[in-house]
């Protein structure tokens, strides 16, 4: 073979050898920034730790418009430690890791109470648990949030909504120039493991420029301004549309069937349904005695109140 060709073909070898290579690589590379870390792993080893030492570390000052700052305590000053609440709260990936989530409540709240069923008006800040500030959304900015599911500023979290329902949302006025002032909101700030959030192992983009690092625990304070205890507005409150009990009342339809005959598409749960027994009468028009309350009369005797039974008008 003449020695050109050889040089030839010892070239494309080395070439198709060095991008297989490359190829090996970036594979490698790819399938590591992608493999999520053990869950318990992660908050026993890393972030359990990072949390309690904040909190034993840190004090606090709330400003006259009820936002929090953090500072390192002083020998003298009390301890976020000292002062804040917890509840346990059990991964749903992973059995038998559970998550301590340490919240301060600063005020309870005067006005309606709140529960897991009800959506809730509110304004939010976002820090890590350095204590480094990544967002603040203030009065002037609130958003909506059912708390059964709360997206708080677009992130999914666990745990707020069982220290949420400890609280009472606000009350308000508007003033003559179109601005609405609240006062009185139950606020609170609750510190976040990484694996209760949603994206848990992904970067999460907080504002137009900002992302926050994957595995990060996050410090979330909450002003619940207004609650809406009543979604559909057929005076039954929310609460009470949770047939089942178990704090979320997307998944309670009474008149599933009757929609399903009706080929209704998207089938309406009854806290989002205006005639929860579909027989066409308005459950807040099933209420023969007149007070406002649906929910006590029962004009057949059959022990279900009229909005739910359908044989009842």
């Amino acid at each position: 073979m003449p020695m050109i060709r050889v040089f030839k073909l010892l070239h494309t070898l080395m070439i198709l050898s060095l991008l297989f290579v490359a190829s090996k690589c970036k594979k490698d590379v790819t399938e590591s920034e992608f493999k999520v870390r053990d869950r318990k792993e992660q908050y026993l080893q890393h972030e359990k730790d990072s949390i309690y030492n904040f909190l034993r570390t840190h004090t606090y000052v709330v400003d006259y418009e009820q936002n929090i700052h953090f500072s390192e305590a002083a020998p003298w000053q009390t301890r976020l430690i000292d002062v804040v609440d917890s509840i346990i709260v059990p991964d749903t990936l992973s059995d038998g890791l559970e998550y301590t989530v340490y919240f301060l409540n600063i005020y309870p709240g005067i006005g309606d109470s709140i529960t897991t069923c009800d959506q809730v008006f509110y304004s939010y800040t976002l820090w890590d648990i350095t204590g480094r500030l990544y967002k603040h959304n203030g009065h002037q900015n609130p958003s909506w949030t059912n708390v059964f599911k709360p997206y708080i500023g677009g992130i999914g979290m666990g745990g707020i909504p069982s220290i949420i329902d400890k609280f009472n949302a606000g009350t308000y006025r508007q003033n003559d120039d179109g601005t609405v002032l609240f006062s009185g909101f139950g606020n609170f700030v609750a510190f976040i493991p990484s694996g209760l959030l949603e994206k848990y192992g992904y970067s999460i983009q907080v504002t137009s420029d900002q992302y926050l690092p994957a595995y990060t625990p996050l410090i979330i304070q909450m002003h619940l301004l207004h609650v809406n205890t009543d979604f559909d507005m057929d005076n039954v409150p929310n609460v009470l549309e949770d047939r089942n009990g178990n704090g979320n009342p997307e998944d309670d339809n009474t008149d599933r069937e009757t929609e399903k005959r009706y080929n209704i598409q998207v089938p309406l749960p009854d806290y989002k349904d205006a005639d929860d027994d579909g027989d066409f009468l308005p459950t807040k028009d099933e209420d023969p005695n007149g007070n406002g309350d649906p929910t006590d009369d029962d004009t057949d005797g059959d022990g279900v109140p009229d909005y739910l039974d359908p044989d009842t008008h």
